[in-house]
């Protein structure tokens, strides 16, 4: 966050603050506002040991990606992902940081993978990604937007 601050990769996943600076009415797209939304929707799911979600993003399709916080360190908290449109918990075995550059480098499994309009990754901050949609620009075209 201190790197790249709030954003989404590819206008596909999102990456949530834990503090929201952009969009300050928004306290549900902050890490303690879609933290008690994993919670609610593990409660409701039955899945195992709620209290150690700690979500960190979001997809367009409603998905939430979390920590799994069962060490003490950080650094060595999995990735946990509820898949909404499948009803599903997913488990890999690595973090935030290692899944974002497998996403960004199609390394996931095919589930994660699909069909862009462009080439590569791209990531817009949400700060640029507002500015931009106030001109009438979609950040997301099948073109980069020229010096964000």
């Amino acid at each position: 966050m201190s790197v790249y601050g709030q954003g989404a990769f590819d206008g596909f996943l999102s990456v949530e603050p834990p503090v929201q600076e952009v969009y300050p009415l928004d306290a549900s797209a902050t890490v303690r506002g879609a933290t008690d939304n994993a919670q609610y929707t593990a409660e409701e799911t039955e899945f195992d040991r709620p209290e150690l979600l700690i979500a960190w993003g979001s997809t367009v399709d409603a998905d939430l990606l979390c920590w799994w916080a069962e060490s003490p360190d950080p650094n060595a908290w999995t990735t946990v992902i509820w898949r909404r449109q499948w009803l599903s918990w997913d488990r890999f075995d690595f973090g935030m940081s290692e899944f974002l550059r497998r996403f960004a480098a199609r390394d996931l499994p095919e589930v994660w993978t699909f069909d862009l309009p462009y080439d590569g990754c791209r990531f817009v901050h949400d700060r640029d990604s507002k500015r931009l949609r106030a001109l009438k620009i979609d950040p997301w075209g099948p073109e980069p937007v020229a010096r964000i």
